[in-house]
């Protein structure tokens, strides 16, 4: 079914009507710098960000770390639900790749989170990180897509011809990006973008441009046949540039996505907790949580605030990867025991894995992501299996 084939409802975006109260710590707005110009992560969990030694290891498109010559892992074919309409109570969500989830709400809904679908991940076509798994097929696949979420800038997250061709074969989608992102899809001519703040929600409506008899009503209230989902931004530990000059100046975040039925969490690019590099470095112990100096580390306390505030979530989307050396990323990128903690924190039923298996942007192993995770989750009393699960580039699970 072709993308325009499919586009049988008309869709809005509003406030919400009710929304839900912003936390006392994030009322301040102290993330926000006080000249106006740009934003910072508000908490001592993030010291530093160390990123100028990690340029130079870009500039020949591989790092010089982890080998990806003969890597086990397989891409499968997606395959999505052929309608909105289509027998189908639960929820479902496929991986396509880094941190691009594509995920389909039991009433119809569709929400593409940062896709890209290029070789790489970089300004320029032929330098840069390049993909050492397949691309799980193309966007004309995808047979509809309702709003697509963005957590920040970072050319793993935003792909200028990924979101130009999604435009194209979706031109009534909705973009919902942090604050100062709206003026780049201005630029590329795209005009359904909607900027968010921390906390901030909107409330996107379906409504059917005929009537289907067959068509799910979400509400009570709404016009028979409606689709209705809340989309709201929340905090992450990250950063934001697509230049050597715009570093923080656009927002970062991660996002909620609900329904009447269900609710996803996608926990964007982030960091849990920052990890010295301590005098006399000869590397780190197995678990950096339980050996000094590195025990009582500040941890970001956003996620808990986000379960306390906004969850449980019946799904959430977690990063596990690039994250070594610890002393450069951990600022900004979580382990999978940081991943563990941020499902935890969240109150999320379940989640699957993400940012990881795509491209080499660290030094760990392609292969150890997972394998760290079970412990992960061992360490924390939660099963190893069933729970907090990594899945196949272009698999799909139901909720």
């Amino acid at each position: 079914m072709s993308a325009i084939a499919a586009e049988t409802f008309s869709a809005s975006v509003s406030n919400v009507a009710s929304p839900k109260a912003v936390p006392d710590t994030y009322g301040s707005k102290a993330h926000h710098l006080a000249n106006g110009k740009g934003f910072t992560n508000p908490w001592p969990s993030l010291r530093s960000l160390i990123i100028q030694s990690n340029r130079s290891r870009w500039h020949n498109g591989n790092l010089t770390g982890p080998s990806t010559k003969d890597v086990p892992f397989k891409v499968r074919t997606p395959k999505y639900l052929p309608s909105r309409h289509a027998d189908n109570s639960n929820l479902r969500a496929t991986w396509l790749g880094h941190a691009c989830y594509f995920v389909e709400y039991p009433e119809g809904l569709r929400v593409l989170f940062d896709p890209v679908f290029s070789q790489r991940c970089s300004p320029i076509s032929f330098l840069g990180p390049k993909r050492f798994t397949d691309i799980p097929g193309k966007i004309a696949d995808i047979p509809i897509i309702d709003a697509v979420c963005i957590s920040h800038n970072h050319y793993d997250h935003l792909d200028l011809p990924t979101i130009k061709e999604i435009h194209r074969l979706h031109p009534s989608v909705f973009f919902f990006v942090p604050l100062g992102n709206k003026a780049w899809f201005t630029s590329i001519g795209i005009k359904n973008c909607i900027e968010l703040d921390w906390f901030e929600s909107r409330t996107l409506t379906l409504t059917p441009t005929s009537t289907d008899p067959d068509s799910k009503t979400v509400t009570t209230g709404q016009a028979p046949g409606s689709i209705s989902a809340t989309i709201e931004l929340l905090p992450c530990q990250h950063t934001s540039n697509r230049g050597l000059f715009d570093r923080s100046l656009t927002l970062w975040g991660s996002y909620s996505v609900s329904t009447a039925s269900k609710s996803v969490y996608f926990a964007g690019d982030t960091g849990y907790r920052t990890v010295p590099k301590p005098d006399g470095y000869k590397g780190y112990p197995a678990n950096d949580y339980e050996h000094p100096p590195f025990i009582d580390l500040d941890e970001c306390p956003a996620f808990k605030t986000i379960g306390d505030t906004r969850g449980p979530f019946d799904l959430g989307l977690i990063p596990i990867g690039a994250y070594k050396p610890r002393w450069l990323f951990s600022c900004m990128h979580a382990d999978p025991r940081d991943a563990a903690r941020i499902f935890q924190d969240t109150r999320c039923k379940k989640a699957l894995a993400m940012h990881w298996g795509t491209w080499v942007l660290t030094d760990e192993d392609v292969e150890e992501p997972p394998v760290l995770l079970r412990t992960a989750l061992k360490e924390r009393g939660i099963e190893e299996t069933g729970v907090f699960d990594t899945i196949a580039i272009g698999e799909s699970r139901e909720f």
